[in-house]
């Protein structure tokens, strides 16, 4: 008896001595789903973030909750849907009373960094011991600065947010750059020179990114925290170009996700399941054995210990405000999409950088020469359907609706249920009135182009969500 005393005596203390499970969260600005080689892309060098999904678990099912960069960062940090946040559009600084995880770690004594893109607003610092705002190729060093100071008694979270792949792109950001000929154009974009010329330099900025993963990962390895840090690794939305970012079709919000922590996530394994980012702070904080009540996702991380864990029944995700004024909703399940533009005199638009670009320029000129496809041309409907429906299925780039096909309506009628349920349960409401566009349709800025949210403060307005 008393040595089963004794050893019982023993595994507590061991528990108490053992060392706290640090985090780092790596995410990239604007990266495409399956724009690394891991994924499967024949010539984009991405040899670091490979390593960490051979090491740990790639996520082949993992969506954003937005194609925005700040309402994206804002509800991957909270685990709650950009219009639950009050930060759901574009540049809209993250409230006081949201719950972060890094707020949620401050509780355990955890030393808070966030190093490259901050764009979460001032409050939100309250709650980190150090922001570093930089650009792209200032990542590494600025965060293996902040590994080598930070206190070594307390556990730590790095949120390291690269400003790489956005744009504008940097010519030689890589030794070895990629060539036009290298490029996979995907069948939303025309394959014109142009697009292949910004696509190659879209890729040397994926592949910068890179390589500071990989002198990051190094620096834990120097300091012996590498097998005792969970780390995780997203995008924020898809790639700054038409048709991706800011939008709601796979290409704006499928996110390449890998998780590495040994002996919790199995090495070399692949989750096929539906994930959603909103269920990602809470699946990380769980796994360390913390909680995050004010989320409204919850925590998976029975999929990230076991490849085989059944995922979600579906995903949701919205368009919000994004330098042009849209109001966007979609459920996803693992065949189907659906789309909802309650905006639909408007086209389907896109970011300002993707339209102040070199591919925008082939874009048109593609246009005028008659070569886009039906699918392309689809940017310039107006007005576009209320609703999109499409099988993925058959046609993984959503690229033919099915909304008006009787051959769906079933399907079609078990989304818009799901769909219409998911706004009741998060309280998603409209604006009285759509606000105005930020730029013009060619690019150019307008008087009024600062954030909406920011002159109807200045106009005295308290609220401007009060419909359904």
């Amino acid at each position: 008896m008393f040595f089963g005393l004794l050893v019982l005596v023993l595994l507590i203390a061991h528990d108490a001595l053992a060392q706290p499970t640090n985090f780092l969260i790596f995410i990239a600005d604007d990266q495409g789903e399956g724009d690394l080689s891991i994924y499967g892309h024949p010539t984009l060098r991405t040899p670091n973030i490979d390593r960490l999904a051979r090491e740990g678990m790639r996520f082949d099912n993992a969506f954003l909750t937005i194609s925005s960069c700040s309402p994206s960062r804002s509800s991957i940090l909270t685990g709650r849907y950009p219009h639950s946040t009050g930060a759901e559009d574009l540049h809209m600084p993250l409230p006081a009373d949201q719950t972060t995880m890094a707020r949620r770690l401050r509780r355990e004594n955890y030393y808070n960094v966030s190093v490259g893109k901050w764009h979460l607003g001032d409050a939100e610092q309250n709650h980190w011991d150090v922001v570093v705002d930089c650009a792209g190729k200032e990542t590494a060093a600025e965060a293996i600065k902040a590994l080598s100071e930070r206190p070594m008694d307390r556990p730590f979270f790095f949120w390291v947010a690269s400003k790489d792949p956005h744009r504008p792109f940097d010519e030689n950001a890589i030794p070895n750059p990629h060539r036009p000929a290298d490029v996979v154009v995907p069948p939303y974009l025309p394959d014109h020179p142009l697009i292949r010329q910004d696509l190659a330099l879209y890729y040397d900025e994926v592949t910068r990114f890179d390589t500071h993963v990989g002198e990051i990962l190094a620096e834990l390895g120097r300091q012996g925290v590498l097998d005792s840090t969970l780390i995780a690794y997203v995008s924020d939305n898809g790639m700054p170009f038409p048709r991706a970012k800011t939008t709601l079709y796979d290409s704006g919000i499928r996110t390449p996700m890998i998780v590495r922590l040994p002996g919790t996530v199995p090495a070399g394994s692949v989750q096929k399941g539906l994930f959603s980012v909103v269920d990602l702070a809470p699946t990380l904080l769980d796994v360390a054995g913390y909680g995050l009540d004010s989320a409204q996702g919850a925590s998976a991380a029975a999929m990230l210990r076991n490849p085989e864990a059944s995922g979600r029944e579906a995903i949701y995700a919205e368009a919000n405000w994004h330098d042009f004024e849209q109001f966007t909703r979609a459920v996803r399940t693992e065949r189907f999409l659906l789309v909802r533009n309650y905006y639909w005199e408007k086209p389907l638009w896109n970011s300002v950088d993707s339209i102040n670009s070199i591919t925008w320029s082939g874009y048109l000129q593609a246009q005028r020469a008659g070569r886009l496809t039906e699918a392309q041309e689809f940017l310039f409907r107006e007005p576009r359907p209320y609703e999109e429906l499409y099988d993925l299925q058959v046609d993984p780039m959503s690229l033919r609706n099915l909304s008006d096909d009787p051959a769906y309506a079933a399907e079609l009628n078990q989304l818009r249920t799901l769909m219409d349920n998911w706004r009741v349960d998060t309280k998603d409401t409209m604006p009285l009135e759509p606000r105005r566009d930020g730029w013009t349709r060619d690019g150019a800025p307008l008087p009024h182009n600062h954030p909406w949210y920011e002159r109807y403060i200045e106009a005295g307005g308290r609220s401007s969500f009060e419909r359904f």
